[in-house]
């Protein structure tokens, strides 16, 4: 009695693998019927699902010769008129290095939302405009090394395969412009810094030149009145006659004669111009003209774009391979699923 019994459940519990696929083989129709509807709502979900692109621009170091002319205007300043021993570095390295700090920067990040990202989706609220913000950071991406002159990719996201190509241009091309930007205005800076010191050193060098012949011319006058009481018109032996810059003569300057005097008087008097007679004024000079020469607005390229984006033909999402294998696959496991289900309810 017990061992008719027990039977029911030592089947149960040694159900073979020929079983199953006798069970399996039986219920096919169920097993491909499950799959069929899984396939059909993969195909259902590929359709309704607007697919997502990504775009990449590919980004390089400038060439040196892409910078000869800004670094021109640079060594200029720094050997010709900085008078440097030795030039500040500035290679391609040195730019690119700018370069990407923008490239990732927020203020570019910001710019291009506010330009381009935003208007796009013109977002109604507050809440709206930072749900467009946090979209953005998620299909933003920037890879890539500026160590030993790797390349760059600037990458985004977008439904639209043109809009994401469009937008990585453009995101790139700001960061292009803000780099160019911050180095021609430090570049100007310097030369309009420069032009106003030396302008103000040789006006400082002039002037006192100016006050030291005026001095000089009332001292000369001084020892002209001591000259004439003295009657004494010709220079004593031994005196120096007459100088032509505006060094302090000494205390006896009155035995060098009236005639002596008066000549140098009348020299300084009439003197125009005392450019020739300034200590350091010529070395200015022509840093002066070095700097009314040099060129503040050269051209130069902080970047090379070694590929802009295209608009793909492919989405990133959803992968259609995929998402049919996985739809196949789940509704086998499904069907078999299913078939166990009613077999065991059958059984009990």
């Amino acid at each position: 009695m017990n061992t008719v019994s027990q039977n029911p459940e030592a089947n149960t519990r040694n159900i073979s693998l020929s079983d199953l696929i006798r069970l399996f083989w039986k219920s096919k129709k169920i097993i491909l019927a499950v799959t069929l509807l899984c396939t059909c709502l993969s195909i259902g979900y590929l359709v309704l699902v607007q697919p997502t692109y990504q775009a990449t621009t590919r980004v390089l170091p400038p060439q040196a010769s892409d910078l000869a002319e800004y670094v021109e205007s640079v060594n200029t300043i720094d050997t010709g008129i900085s008078e440097k021993d030795t030039p500040r570095p500035l290679d391609s390295a040195h730019v690119y290095g700018i370069f990407y700090t923008n490239l990732k920067s927020d203020s570019i990040k910001n710019k291009f939302l506010t330009q381009y990202y935003l208007p796009y989706f013109a977002p109604k609220d507050e809440v709206e405009t930072e749900q467009v913000a946090k979209r953005l950071d998620k299909s933003l991406s920037i890879t890539g090394s500026t160590a030993e002159g790797g390349g760059l990719n600037v990458s985004i996201k977008a439904k639209d395969p043109k809009l994401a190509a469009q937008w990585a241009n453009d995101y790139t091309q700001l960061a292009v412009q803000a780099t160019h930007a911050e180095l021609l205005k430090n570049l100007q800076s310097e030369i309009s810094a420069k032009k106003q010191s030396t302008e103000n050193r040789i006006a400082t060098l002039r002037q006192l030149e100016q006050d030291l012949q005026n001095l000089k011319i009332g001292r000369l006058q001084d020892a002209l009145t001591v000259a004439k009481a003295m009657e004494l018109e010709a220079p004593m032996p031994g005196t120096t006659v007459i100088t032509l810059d505006n060094s302090p003569g000494n205390e006896n300057s009155f035995m060098r004669g009236t005639r002596s005097l008066q000549a140098e008087i009348d020299v300084l008097s009439k003197r125009k111009d005392q450019d020739a007679y300034i200590a350091g004024l010529p070395k200015l000079l022509t840093q002066q003209a070095l700097l009314q020469t040099l060129n503040s607005t050269p051209e130069f390229s902080v970047a090379r774009i070694d590929m802009a984006a295209q608009p793909p033909y492919e989405p990133i999402k959803p992968i259609k391979p995929l998402v049919l294998l996985i739809g196949i696959i789940f509704g086998l496991f499904l069907g078999m699923f299913v078939v166990l289900i009613v077999s065991t309810i059958r059984n009990d």
